[in-house]
This record gives C-alpha cells, structure tokens and sequence, in this order.
C-alpha cells in the first residue's frame, strides 16, 4: 500500500508540473454578443494572435505557453464600442486589455464594451500593476470615450471644437498617466511593469533623462525585451551625441553609387531622416530646397535617409522614389530598408521621431540634432556660414 501511495503522489506530482508548463486564460464578460475574442502577445521571433479557446462554466479558455512573461493584449474584433468608423470607410481601433502573460493561471473579468477596464488577476507583474491599473483604466476610459464622442457628433464643414476638446483630453490624461506611471517606477524599481513603462517612454525622454531613469531600476528585469529595448536606444543615443563622429552610412544612392561620409568631408553635411508617408518630412523639404540652393556651393550637403513602411522592398522602392520625383529633391538619397539586414541607419542613429535631421561638421562629427519640422537648423547654418 506504502508503494501504491508513493506512485500515485509521483504521477500526480507530474500531472501537476505538467500543467504549470503553460498559461490559462480565463476570461469572463458581460456584453459578449458575437464578437470574436482574441489573444494576442509577441514571441521571441513572431507575434501570436489566438482565437481558438473552449468554454467551461460559462468561463473563455485560452491555453498555451509562452517563454518568460509577456505583454499581451485582449480584446473583441467587430464590437462597434471599441472601434471608430471614419467617413472614408477605414476604421480606427479602440483600446484594448493589456496585461502580462505567464505559465500560471490569468483570469480577466469585465464587460465587452469596455474590455480596456477589466480586471485582471494572476501573476506577479499583474498583482504589482494593479497598483495604479485602476486609475490608468479610468483615463484609457476618458481619452476614449471623448475621442468617440467627437467623431460621433462631428459634422463636416463645422467647427472642429470636438476634436479640439478630445485632444485636450488625451493631453491632460497622458500627462496624468505619466505621473502615475513615474511614480510607479519609484516605488516599484525592481518590477517588470516599471521596465515595460520605461520602455514607452524611451522615445519621449532626454537621452540623460532615459539614462537615469534605468539606472535606478533594480536589476531583476534587465534581461527582458523590455530593457534590451530601453539600453539599445541608450546606446544608439550615446553613440550619436554632440561631439561624436558620424556612424559610416553602409548605403546606396538612387542610383545604386555607394554613400561614402568620409568622401563628404570638408563639407557640413546635414542627414535628414523622412520618409514619404510622413507629412511633416514631406512638408519641410521646400525649406530644405531653399537651404541647399543657399548654401550648396559654400560646402553643404544633404543626405536624405528614408524609412518606408511596406513590408516588400520593390513597394518600398517604389514609393520613396515616386515622393523624390513629387517633391523634387536632388540632394544625394538612400533607403534604409535596402540592406537593413546589414546595416540599420534609423536605429544606429538612435532615431525614434520623424522626420529628425543630424548635422554633420566638416570632420564628420555631429554638431546638432533637431526633430520635427521646424527651421531651427536656419540659426545654425546663419553661424557657420555667416550669411
């Protein structure tokens, strides 16, 4: 009997372990209708959308197995509360559940017109989160709720005052959240939570701002996606700073001629990252015009850097040299998707914003960073050039 007992505490052991292998989503929602819910997180190599799941006592089950923790996303497709129809026929989607995945036991709990607030249970990260998750949601809520609103009651030709209240919203709300989340990441240096926040802000923070901020997260998570993210922009800022010399292009002209910086030096070259989808790039190349017929024949230079967004280089191709064509730029161009295997310009040069121009001094190092697409550079080249 000993020997019997032992062996079923030993197969039960198993069964036990074997089931902590992977993740059970239990998901539980008013309003459900027949709207298709889905379950959707990044792998280390593809991004996962699930919809397959099983119902067991009026509880959604979603099972798998993810490595480490992940950011997933929940939600329900064709649900009009979580989407805008715009008059074009396109479609601009809610927000959805964000939480993080693990091999536990996850349960989420909500309304299906609302998903974005549903509370969520299991796992460390999610219990830490809960924190402040709460009044997170209730913003999410606001900023989208007047963002609706607005698009529901406009009507064209009118004053856009609606549209002008949403974004006053979103402003007040994203600034509210941001304290939130900062305050989160003092009290919580050590969580996953704090590292992913960190990691939406990278973008939006100094270079010295983003580096002191990841110095005083603890060490816990500084293996995670997260902060491999957040150490290569710091790294990426830290190579392209004012003083340093210019990262080599690795590129190809228009016209299929090697791009060569070093064959530019004696010459203040200013790289000018657009790409054709980006209105405000496209808005300042006029200005650009104005300055390279000003000061080309005193030794400055353009380089255009474009990112295109198609997934296929002959469609990127494509596009980038029709917008070349369209504005009329004859300053030296390359494509950063071409060869962005081998070399990556756009995340070498640390750049997140579009468009944002890099200047370069007759040696080859940077002497000014400017984003957007103001005419702060016209002060810069009035200095250098004296005119």
């Amino acid at each position: 009997m000993k020997r019997y007992f032992l062996t079923l505490c030993f197969v039960f052991g198993l069964f036990s372990s074997y089931a902590q292998q992977g993740y059970t989503v239990k998901v539980k929602v008013s309003n459900r209708k027949n709207y298709t819910p889905y379950l959707a997180y990044p792998t280390t190599d593809s991004y996962v959308v699930d919809t397959a799941y099983t119902v067991l006592n009026g509880w959604m089950l979603f099972k798998g197995k993810v490595s480490g923790t992940a950011l997933a996303s929940f939600g329900f497709r064709r649900n009009p509360a979580t989407q805008i129809e715009t008059d074009g026929g396109g479609m601009i989607p809610g927000p959805s559940l964000n939480f993080f995945l693990s091999n536990e036991s996850i349960q989420i709990e909500g309304d299906a017109n609302t998903v974005y607030m549903a509370k969520v249970t299991g796992g460390k990260a999610n219990q830490e989160w809960a924190v402040i998750k709460a009044k997170q949601n209730a913003l999410t809520h606001q900023t989208w709720t007047s963002l609706k609103k607005a698009f529901d009651t406009y009507k064209p030709g009118t004053d856009s005052l609606v549209f002008k209240q949403a974004s006053k919203i979103r402003d007040v709300n994203a600034a509210k959240e941001e304290k939130l989340q900062l305050d989160f990441m003092k009290n919580y240096p050590n969580s996953l939570v704090s590292m992913y926040f960190l990691a939406n802000m990278q973008n939006s923070l100094s270079f010295e701002a983003l580096k002191a901020a990841y110095t005083k997260l603890g060490a816990a998570h500084k293996n995670s996606s997260f902060a491999k993210g957040i150490a290569g922009k710091i790294s990426s800022m830290e190579a392209t700073a004012i003083g340093k010399k210019a990262i080599p292009l690795h590129k190809k002209d228009i016209n299929g001629k090697d791009v060569n910086l070093e064959s530019l030096k004696g010459k203040y070259v200013l790289l000018d990252f657009w790409g054709s989808w980006c209105g405000p790039c496209r808005s300042s190349h006029p200005h650009l015009k104005k300055l390279y017929a000003k000061y080309k024949a005193e030794g400055f230079e353009i380089v255009g850097i474009a990112q295109e967004q198609s997934e296929k280089l002959a469609d990127n191709l494509k596009t980038w040299k029709k917008a070349i064509a369209e504005d009329g730029i004859g300053w030296i161009q390359v494509l950063n998707n071409d060869g962005i295997k081998t070399f990556d310009a756009v995340r070498a040069y640390g750049v997140s914003a579009f468009p944002t121009k890099i200047l370069l001094d007759k040696e080859g190092k940077i002497v000014a960073r400017y984003v957007g697409d103001g005419e702060e550079i016209d002060a810069k080249l009035r200095a250098l050039f004296g005119k």
